[in-house]
Parts: structure tokens; sequence; C-alpha cells
């Protein structure tokens, strides 16, 4: 059964990604064959927050992983702020296909949309309420919903916030001084943003100590533990992404608690 786009772009900062983005994308592939990202730069992300969470390569890399993206472009010209010119620059190149510009949470005028003349001037049709008309919660907010009970592990605790088709988003308490297991998993990747506490993760030869407001991307297949090393808690948003979103899938190499 046809669509009713061959494209639908959406375009920002996703910094970090976070249940909201996975809403929209899941909607704009409803009504498109192709979903393409039009992914801001860091340059745009530092005027409009100071500095980004992550930077853009890793960013593109983690929304790649979804099954329900076709594409990811990084914006090499968003001085102005707005996407216009990755939107013409898209254009050029499909000006035979039927395309839309998806907008969603907060975005629901033609008239506070920087892009609506650019799209209008080229037959690409505005799309609004995409992923729900209300804005959805950031990753420091997540928390606050639960989708499950609290699980308990030796190392602390986690429940699960949101699921679907190719993804799972956790949220992760490790006690002080406790560290999961040294670990990889065969069918996900994982993204980690810290919402509280301090941790060290030791990812295949290298560690990286990390605090609040630091992220980092997990490939699938690579080796990864996380230890917290302060004083109170260490709060984690896990984003799984992948084929295959089980707690079985879970190989482990070395672990304090007995469980190889």
């Amino acid at each position: 059964m046809s669509k009713e786009y061959d494209y639908a772009l959406l375009s920002g900062g996703f910094d970090p990604v976070h249940i909201g983005h996975l809403a929209m994308i899941k909607d704009a592939k409803r009504i498109a064959d192709k979903v393409i990202i039009l992914l801001n730069s860091d340059k745009w992300l530092v005027r409009k927050k100071g500095k980004p969470f992550m930077i853009e390569a890793q960013r593109a890399q983690i929304l790649e992983e979804f099954e329900s993206v076709s594409e990811v472009r990084i914006q090499q010209k968003d001085d102005d702020d707005s996407s216009n010119n990755a939107i013409i620059d898209f254009h050029k190149s499909h000006n035979d296909k039927n395309i839309c510009y998806c907008n969603g949470g907060d975005r629901s005028q033609e008239n506070k949309i920087r892009e609506a003349e650019t799209c209008r001037d080229l037959g690409i049709d505005l799309k609004f309420g995409i992923g729900g008309i209300h804005k959805l919660e950031s990753s420091s907010n997540l928390t606050k919903n639960h989708l499950s009970e609290t699980e308990n592990r030796p190392w602390g605790n986690f429940h699960i916030i949101a699921k679907g088709q190719g993804y799972q988003i956790k949220e992760m308490n490790i006690k002080p001084g406790k560290k999961q297991s040294l670990q990889r998993h065969k069918n996900r990747s994982e993204y980690w943003q810290v919402i509280d506490g301090f941790g060290m993760v030791y990812l295949e030869d290298s560690k990286f100590k990390l605090e609040k407001n630091d992220n980092i991307f997990i490939p699938q297949g690579d080796l990864h533990r996380l230890e917290n090393i302060g004083k109170d808690l260490l709060k984690i948003v896990e984003i799984q992404i992948g084929e295959k979103i089980s707690e079985d899938d879970i190989e482990r190499l070395e672990d304090d608690f007995g469980r190889i």
C-alpha cells in the first residue's frame, strides 16, 4: 500500500535523542516511504544553548540506528537558525518526489515556522502534530513516568520508561561504589545520558569519566561496563536501539556478583 509521501523531512538538534523524537520519527514513517533527518550542526546548538550535549557525528550515529530513519544529513548551512538551506538542497535532487516537512511538539502554527515560505515555494507540504500536538519530555524529565515496576539488581535498580518496535528507554540507578558486569550485546546499541551523579564508563580499551549532562554511545557488540565512582546514586537514562530488545541479550565476561 503506497503512502501519502515519498519523503518526510524532520529537522532539529536531537540533543539528546528522547521519547518525543522517537514519536515524531514513528509518526512520520506512517505517512512517508522514507524519513530524512536534517540534523542541525554543533554551531547551531552553541548558539541555541551554549554547547551541545553530543557532537553532531554522535547524534547522527544514534539516529541512523533507527530502522524508520532512511538517512541523516548534517546541516552545513544553518547559520540563519533555520533548515531552509538543507530543505532546498534536498529538493534539488528530489524535485520529482512528493515531500512533506514535519513539525511536532509546540510547532503548530505555520506563521511560527521559519521554513514555511521555502516549503510553499518548493511545493513541499507542511505537516503539523507529528508525534503528537504536545511537546513531549526531554531526557532530563523522562524519569517521572514508568512503564514497569522497578527491577532490583545487585548494583542498584532500573525501570522501563518507554518502549516500542526497535527501541526501549529505561532509567538505571547505580549504587555508590557498585559497577555493572563487563558485558556486550549482540542485537542492540545503547546511548547513556547522565541525569545525576558521577560514573566511569569502560568501553573496549578506553575509559571515560561522566557527570551530569554527559553522554556516551555504546556501539552494538562493544564490550562495556558502568561504575558509580561518586558518593551518591548514579542516575542514567539509557536508550536501547536494535532489532531485538531483550534483557536476555547480554554476554557477561566479568561480574562482581557471580552472574557469569
